[in-house]
């Protein structure tokens, strides 16, 4: 029986502004795309403070440090068919927010976006100096998560960690969109 269904953050929730940047002003090639990459396992892992994060993004983007959140995170919004979703679930399900990402950051993201409330557990990456896809990470979500594996349905945008969870006993699927979403949702509770 499905108690929990656990929810990436990054293109799952909300998008993410700095790849999409990038890719829009940039070639795919140009190396400023490893680097996010690079630059994200450092900050994913907590090896970063916020404001030599914010520095990385400036590195990447060429806009100073300090206007980074007015350019790329004060008007984000999460998608709000994700979020509806999310709101009628929460009345049958723990809901779980499970990512990979800078905690400060976050926090702050989840806490403009009035959207924290919205998560009965939050677990991110930096925090527990652990990554998706590990095992360990996952089994320390159902652990915070007080769930087995079989109890819960996880949703991401990256597909390794979509095929990790599912190798783990996590039924899990790929987000596209919100209304694929709430297709597989619909298809798994029948």
């Amino acid at each position: 029986m499905i108690k929990a269904i656990v929810f990436d953050y990054m293109d799952v929730i909300s998008p993410s502004p700095i790849r999409k940047w990038l890719k829009k002003n940039y070639p795919n090639d140009d190396e400023r795309l490893s680097l996010l990459n690079e630059y994200g396992n450092k900050w994913d892992m907590g090896g970063v403070a916020l404001s030599d994060f914010y520095q990385l993004l400036s590195k990447l983007t060429e806009i100073p440090a300090e206007s980074i959140w007015d350019v790329f995170y004060e008007n984000l919004f999460p998608d709000q068919e994700v979020i509806e979703i999310i709101k009628k679930l929460k009345d049958n399900y723990k809901i779980i927010l499970f990512s990979n990402n800078h905690g400060e950051h976050l926090r702050r993201m989840l806490k403009h976006q009035k959207i924290e409330t919205l998560f009965d557990e939050i677990i991110i990456s930096s925090e527990h100096k652990m990554l998706k896809p590990q095992k360990e990470f996952f089994d320390l979500m159902l652990s915070i998560g007080k769930i087995k594996a079989s109890e819960a349905i996880f949703i991401d945008d990256r597909q390794k960690n979509v095929d990790a969870a599912n190798s783990y006993g996590i039924k899990s699927f790929q987000f596209i969109d919100a209304k694929t979403l709430e297709k597989d949702l619909l298809v798994d509770e029948s």
